[in-house]
């Protein structure tokens, strides 16, 4: 095998693993945001999105 193709076999082969590493720790990163939201919205109060609305609706009317 020659030199350069030995090089570019090389340079390939770096790059496949840049890129599955880089995937590994996007994914990663990714997941710790998720699982801190569900985290936050376990942690809140429950709150019908129907009744927030209405809640909203009524300060809005008080408002005017």
């Amino acid at each position: 095998m020659k030199t350069s193709n030995k090089l570019l076999l090389g340079l390939i082969i770096v790059v496949i693993l840049g890129i599955l590493v880089a995937n590994f720790i996007y994914k990663k990163k990714l997941d710790s945001k998720s699982m801190i939201k569900v985290e936050l919205n376990s942690d809140s109060t429950t709150v019908n999105p129907a009744d927030s609305d209405s809640i909203a609706m009524e300060s809005a009317i008080s408002n005017e």
